[in-house]
């Protein structure tokens, strides 16, 4: 046999693995198109905790005192009106119907629109609460600056409105150490955050007016 008949197929052979070799290797994922593809990221989003919306109504006087509620299920325990966002709500629209249902106050009548915070607040419940039952170990908290021009209390309303259950028995202007005295519970390090951040903002607006 030639040299050619003899080595020609061990050539060609040799050929084709080095070009297979030097092809660039594609991921399962692109040759595959209808393959899912799965990041660590993806990963720890499926899995991250679930925190619920929440808006809350920070409503000030010229005194830079906070407007708050006397809960009706828990004696001594103050705070400012809040709750879940509704679907389809943002937050500013949350804070605003809360603090109709829950005081009775319209932002286009009573008090003026200031901000919202920039910072959102999360806090954690304990085990055991409804919250957890739905799903959620906490609520992600984001707060609507309002200010009250006129002199003493807003007209409110506490009957509950909007189809919602009474939240508050009584409402008065609190400082914030007054608030931070009151019965917070696991609560007390979501307002000692609020603080820092709402009040220079309200001290800001107040020198303004």
């Amino acid at each position: 046999r030639s040299w050619e008949t003899l080595y020609r197929p061990l050539l060609v052979l040799s050929i084709c693995q080095l070009a297979t070799s030097l092809k660039p290797k594609l991921p399962l994922a692109t040759l595959n198109p209808r393959t899912p593809q799965f990041s660590e990221h993806t990963a720890m989003s499926v899995a991250a905790p679930r925190y619920r919306p929440n808006a809350g109504a920070l409503i000030f006087n010229r005194e830079k005192k906070v407007l708050c509620g006397h809960r009706v299920d828990i004696k001594g325990a103050w705070q400012p009106p809040q709750g879940g966002i509704d679907e389809g709500e943002n937050p500013v629209q949350g804070a605003a119907r809360e603090m109709y249902e829950e005081m009775g106050l319209k932002a286009t009548e009573h008090v003026k629109e200031v901000k919202l915070l920039d910072e959102t607040i999360s806090y954690e419940v304990p085990p055991g609460t409804w919250l957890e039952k739905k799903g959620y170990i906490g609520q992600r908290m984001h707060w609507m600056l309002y200010f009250y021009a006129g002199e003493g209390l807003p007209p409110v309303d506490l009957s509950g409105l909007g189809g919602e259950k009474p939240e508050f028995t009584e409402v008065m202007f609190m400082t914030w150490e007054e608030l931070l005295q009151s019965k917070l519970g696991f609560k007390r390090p979501l307002f000692e955050r609020l603080q820092q951040i709402a009040e220079p903002e309200i001290e800001q607006y107040v020198a303004s007016v």
